[in-house]
């Protein structure tokens, strides 16, 4: 059988120095000190077990290590607090945490600092991802860890009120999905691809190898999140993939008939799995086929000789796009490790779908910058657009000299006009050299492309300058148009063109190199149109030649359109004798006119309203009242309406009742006074 071992197998960078920095304390005088592992150093069974055997006692919380001993923080990391507990007992605290999952930390703790929520793609409860949420716990903000695009669903706070991260280990696959869900929820800038480039490089590469194996094997322990993930993606590709531990139960599958003889056989291993082990199952592999130690390092040096033959710097190599985060698109350029680009290489190219390549791994010819080494391995520093650069230049250099035009992009404004570019290298144009007349507003330019006439190419001082002008073109591109129109122009002939300013008289329109004037009262049919209501700057429009003079190089255009007459085909639309609904608009002394459409007004006279004689309509009638009336006359040449109500429903004005006659009032009579007796003394 064939057997192919994936490169990026067995201990990432951050288990490797976690294991390495355990080993080292056992090898070290440590006083009498307690030795302490918080969390299992690593998701393998033989590792951990070996580290107890040399006096490691694993811990899962911070209070219950011994006070005073020697700890080492796994590469996953801890919440805050379990290392403030530590040091408060007197502990001797070696934190071996990831660099990448510390960059998570510090990521997660800033956002939450500025009151944003926090979204974690991961596995809940996974020590990873428990520690940097932690990161969140002192302030007043919530946080979610989901799995699966439809858990952002279930979140009870708006996705763009948070940041997204994820646990290093998690499927790239999946998290795309997510990024694409929440495409244009979140600002890019808050949207954090945390996860580890060698872990992305490793499932791609198990990816990749499943696909042309007849049989896959996955080492490592059920218990390892990373190792989980490389099993479901290689049982996604090879039908028999299987996740084994150790030498022995690879020799069951073969025994079984699980891996036959003559299968092309993949492995590859999880972050957690010890070299050794590898080691094992491979040999156990290659029965027949054992290489030596000796031949095996020499073709490891060999392989390691190519590479750097390759990967040097000032060299121009070819890579492929895997992944990309807030800052750098990195390469794999066939080196150990992955390369990486400054992400605002792309975004100065507008046509380039990042998205795309990283989905496709794209190819990529790059140059190497510079290869440094650090805590976190080798650092190679790549630039595409030092290659694309070197092209640009010579193409604008003969452009240049030749006086030929060349597209460029335009890509951003700065104070006195726009920056362009041209195959990675920037053109300047100045506001003035746009266009023909002032322009106040340059962000309108940004993503659109534009033919440019190279002014000025300088390299005096070892500076590289250039400068190049749109106007120069326009201007010779109009002057051709403008030519052309006047050789054909005549009374009637319809343009297309285009509103170039607007005035309180009308608007004037660039026919193609030729701008002619529409005047207000030709822009539409209402009395009272306001030009500026009616035509916006920019606006594309169909206009027909009035008249022109080709002596003063004036054109009067016209632009309302017969149909849109309010007098177009009234005869039809208003027969004679029909019955109209309208409202009044106006009252004069001789009548009232009813508005029955839209600019389309009739005069009911004062004395076709009332069954009675009328001094003024508005003794019946008021602005704003509807009104029913029968069309008596329509007058298209004078453009009038004629309507009668008193023909359909006179109004008449109200008759007041008289005054009942007043009864005259009661009159007393007066009392009778009695004559005195005859006896009675005066």
């Amino acid at each position: 059988m064939k057997v192919t071992t994936a490169k990026l197998s067995g201990f990432c960078f951050g288990v490797k120095n976690a294991v390495s920095a355990a080993e080292a304390v056992c090898e070290s005088e440590t006083d009498g000190k307690p030795l302490a592992l918080l969390g299992e150093i690593v998701h393998n069974d033989l590792v951990v077990n070996k580290l107890r055997s040399s006096g490691y006692v694993v811990y899962d919380k911070a209070e219950d290590v011994p006070d005073g001993a020697i700890v080492i923080i796994r590469a996953h990391g801890v919440a805050p607090e379990q290392i403030a507990v530590l040091e408060s007992k007197g502990c001797d605290v070696r934190d071996m945490t990831c660099p990448f999952v510390s960059k998570i930390h510090k990521i997660v703790r800033e956002a939450a600092e500025g009151g944003r929520n926090i979204i974690v793609t991961g596995a809940k409860g996974h020590p990873e991802v428990v520690g940097f949420c932690a990161e969140a716990d002192p302030y007043n903000v919530k946080v979610a860890v989901i799995s699966a695009p439809e858990e952002l669903e279930t979140l009870d706070f708006p996705v763009d009120s948070a940041i997204l991260v994820s646990q290093t280990t998690f499927s790239s696959n999946t998290f795309k999905k997510i990024c694409q869900k929440i495409e244009n929820k979140i600002e890019k800038k808050y949207v954090f691809d945390t996860i580890c480039n060698t872990t992305e490089s490793r499932q791609r590469e198990a990816e990749d190898l499943s696909g042309i194996s007849d049989s896959m094997l996955v080492i490592g322990s059920s218990h390892s999140s990373n190792t989980n993930k490389l099993f479901d993606i290689c049982k996604g590709r090879c039908v028999r993939s299987f996740l084994v531990n150790s030498a022995l139960e690879v020799r069951e599958l073969i025994a079984e008939g699980k891996i036959l003889p003559g299968d092309k056989v993949g492995i590859t291993a999880g972050a957690s799995t010890p070299e050794a082990i590898i080691l094992e199952v491979v040999q156990e592999m290659n029965e027949d086929e054992k290489m030596t130690n000796q031949e095996q390092l020499d073709s490891e040096f060999a392989n390691a000789v190519d590479a750097l033959a390759q990967i040097r710097r000032g060299a121009v190599v070819k890579g492929t796009i895997t992944s990309a985060d807030a800052d750098y698109v990195y390469v794999d350029v066939h080196d150990k490790s992955e390369g990486r680009i400054a992400r605002k290489e792309f975004e100065s190219d507008p046509d380039f779908d990042l998205d795309k390549a990283i989905e496709e791994h794209a190819e990529v010819t790059v140059k190497v910058r510079s290869i440094k080494n650090s805590d976190q391995g080798k650092e190679i520093i790549l630039s595409k657009n030092d290659i694309e650069a070197e092209k640009g230049r010579a193409e604008i250099e003969e452009a240049f000299n030749n006086k030929t035009p060349i597209d460029v992009k335009i890509t951003r404004t700065v104070k006195d006009g726009l920056i362009g570019t041209y195959k990675g290298v920037d053109i300047y144009i100045h506001r003035t050299q746009i266009k023909s007349g002032d322009v106040k507003d340059l962000a309108p330019y940004v993503g659109q492309t534009l033919d440019i006439r190279v002014t000025k190419f300088d390299t005096e001082k070892n500076r590289l300058r250039i400068s190049g002008s749109h106007r120069q073109i326009a201007s010779e591109e109009r002057a051709k148009k403008a030519a052309e129109i006047w050789d054909n122009i005549e009374e009637g002939k319809r343009y297309k063109g285009t509103v170039r300013s607007v005035v309180a008289f009308g608007a004037f329109i660039d026919i193609g190199g030729v701008d002619g004037l529409v005047h207000a009262s030709e822009l539409s049919w209402s009395r009272n149109a306001v030009p500026s209501e009616i035509l916006k700057v920019g606006d594309e429009v169909e206009v027909y030649v009035k008249s022109f003079d080709k002596e003063t190089k004036k054109i009067s255009l016209g632009y309302k359109k017969l149909e849109d007459d309010p007098y177009y085909n009234i005869e039809e639309r208003i027969p004679l004798g029909s019955i109209v609904r309208g409202t009044v608009v106006r009252l004069t002394n001789f009548g009232a006119f009813v508005q029955l459409e839209p600019d389309l007004d009739a005069l009911c006279h004062v004395s076709q309203i009332s069954s009675t004689h009328l001094e003024k309509p508005d003794l019946v009638l008021s602005v704003g009242q509807e009104v029913q009336a029968q069309v008596t006359e329509i007058d298209t040449e004078r453009r009038r309406i004629s309507i009668s109500i008193k023909a359909v429903a006179p109004i008449d004005p109200e008759i007041p009742e008289a005054p009942a006659a007043e009864e005259a009032p009661a009159v007393e009579e007066a009392p009778v006074e009695e004559a005195p007796a005859a006896n009675e003394e005066a």
